[in-house]
């Protein structure tokens, strides 16, 4: 089940870097607000879901797991926020903080079947990284506005729409399996 743990921290890594990547490409058409909100999903996401991992990992050893995730949420937090500002990297390196501290607690408090935490977490990273995907889209698009034809806002409008539902009903029917499961 070990090999589970660094699939997840290893997708988790990608997914994080991905988000990191595409909010640097994009930085000059977000404001200081999204920036912010991006550097802190991204930066808190990851530490606590690599703190809970490395915290299962290493149940008795509580310092490791927070030094290691908090290390990961600063700079993560950091490296999404700067391109937009000193604030969003400040917002997202401490919201890293605090995900890597209650990430490591959580991994550690677990008692039996801590694989099934870890697969919730990673659920709700997943779910968590749609959303800002497309926070990420919708910020950067909305602000180069004025070119586009009605048409063309009507169609990412319902785009949009009903892209939520779907995202979000698909979320909760993973969330319902996972704890089906643990029953």
């Amino acid at each position: 089940m070990d090999y589970f743990y660094f699939v997840s921290i290893a997708g988790i890594a990608g997914l994080s870097g991905y988000s990191i990547v595409r909010t640097r490409q994009r930085s000059a058409k977000l404001s200081c607000m999204a920036g912010m909100m991006i550097a802190m999903t991204i930066a808190m996401m990851a530490s606590v879901s690599v703190g809970t991992i490395i915290g299962i990992l290493y149940p008795h050893d509580l310092t490791s797991p927070t030094v290691l995730a908090v290390l990961l949420g600063i700079v993560c937090g950091y490296m999404a926020g700067k391109p937009i500002s000193a604030m969003a990297a400040l917002d997202g390196m401490l919201a890293g903080i605090m995900g890597g501290m209650m990430g490591a607690m959580l991994g550690a408090m677990l008692g039996s079947r801590p694989e099934m935490m870890a697969v919730f977490i990673d659920v709700i990273f997943l779910f968590i990284h749609v959303v800002l995907q497309q926070l990420i889209r919708e910020e950067s698009e909305g602000s180069g506005s004025g070119s586009g034809s009605g048409e063309e806002e009507s169609a990412k409008g319902k785009e949009t729409v009903l892209f939520h539902p779907y995202v979000f009903a698909f979320g909760i029917f993973i969330l319902a399996a996972v704890f089906l499961y643990q029953i």
